[in-house]
């Protein structure tokens, strides 16, 4: 076998890519069984082989691109639960910790080859929401909201289940969002046509101190 054959994705999940990028540019509705297939180079009967049908392939797609990012945030997240046991009640240590976790979550939005084609779909499911949406959430949206609210709570000694904990905790998570979603705005104020590795840092300095200073931790605690 050769490796332009070796490297060719299988029907299956030819159809799940092709099911991301066309529900994410134009709907599910707007998309139908023939366009998925066409696109994914394989026969209309393969949806129904492999599937089942049109809704349970965008489960898959949806189940696809939560199975994608979670080991990524997971990483993030275990890396600064695995420094918080040693840290305790160090305000500087902790300053030191959040920026890190900081620094992992805004590489994985900014590096990771994904994204770009992932972000159509995913920010339908976060505007419209399928009933599948679910299994996106618990993927790790869901997770790394609870450890972000965990943080506020630490840091104002608040309760974590309060709603101004919450609504504190998703701002500080757009901080860092927006760059990913945000991307086109950025790029053409400041005339960028990608995100370089010193941009990168850029970005993750700025939002390391936008962060810190959200959770009243003093600017001079950065690393």
């Amino acid at each position: 076998m050769s490796e332009s054959t070796a490297a060719q994705p299988s029907a299956d999940q030819a159809l799940i890519h092709a099911a991301i990028l066309l529900f994410g540019r134009d709907g599910y509705a707007a998309v139908s069984t023939r366009a998925l297939s066409e696109a994914a180079g394989t026969n209309i009967s393969a949806i129904k082989y492999y599937f089942g049908g049109k809704e349970e392939l965008y489960r898959a797609a949806v189940a696809h691109v939560g199975e994608v990012l979670t080991p990524r945030m997971e990483f993030a997240m275990a890396a600064f639960e695995q420094g918080r046991s040693l840290v305790g009640d160090d305000r500087e240590r902790q300053a030191q910790l959040i920026s890190q976790l900081v620094s992992r979550i805004i590489h994985v939005f900014l590096t990771d080859e994904h994204i770009p084609s992932f972000l159509p779909f995913v920010l339908r499911e976060f505007f419209t929401p399928s009933p599948h949406f679910d299994i996106f959430y618990e993927a790790f949206p869901r997770h790394l909201h609870e450890l972000w609210t965990e943080i506020v709570a630490l840091a104002y000694d608040l309760d974590p289940e309060d709603e101004v904990t919450i609504v504190r905790a998703h701002g500080i998570i757009g901080q860092m969002m927006i760059f990913h979603v945000g991307r086109q705005v950025l790029f053409r104020r400041l005339n960028w046509d990608d995100f370089t590795p010193e941009r990168i840092e850029l970005i993750t300095s700025e939002v390391q101190q936008l962060v810190l200073r959200a959770l009243s931790f003093p600017p001079e605690s950065q690393t």
